[in-house]
């Protein structure tokens, strides 16, 4: 997913919140849209699954994971919640304040979700080389530790779309 296609946005706003949500798309294919809450000061990660898999299971596995990589880190998280929406495809909603949330949490998320998931789960095509995840991954460690400090200032989507990423207001 080479092509970036910010659309629908403040041409001044291209800031931490937009940035952070499309590195974690280009980063991780398993991701189908992520969002950034002012509200509530999190992110909200979505996962696309095909039919047929236990979420209870999958959602304890999740959450005693993050609890004890959180007690680990000694950073306690003050929201965690994961959430199933039942449509022709499922959708696991993950919600995670920012403050607390790190790029290597993250990568035990998707670790996860591709252990437990398996072909379940549907993830767009990833080209990106072994440097430019790298890359990425810098990149939003370096948008998470903005935000940690300045919070979000709205409400921001990023869904993939036919190859690119696209960013709303709202």
């Amino acid at each position: 997913m080479a092509a970036l296609d910010v659309t629908h946005i403040d041409s001044n706003y291209l800031n931490y919140s937009t940035g952070l949500l499309v590195s974690i798309l280009l980063r991780y294919p398993e991701v189908g849209t992520i969002s950034c809450c002012r509200e509530n000061q999190a992110l909200v990660l979505k996962f696309v699954v095909r039919k047929g898999f236990d979420f209870d299971s999958l959602s304890q596995k999740i959450y005693l994971a993050l609890e004890m990589f959180h007690k680990l880190e000694g950073c306690p998280m003050k929201l965690c919640t994961l959430e199933k929406h039942e449509q022709d495809l499922d959708l696991i909603v993950i919600t995670r304040d920012l403050m607390s949330f790190t790029q290597n949490e993250m990568n035990l998320i998707v670790e996860i979700m591709k252990s437990e998931l398996k072909n379940q789960l549907v993830c767009d095509e990833s080209s990106l080389e072994e440097e430019e995840i790298l890359f990425q991954e810098e990149v939003i460690n370096h948008m998470l530790a903005a935000l940690r400090a300045n919070g979000t200032e709205r409400n921001i989507t990023a869904v993939r779309e036919d190859g690119r990423v696209l960013v709303f207001n709202g």
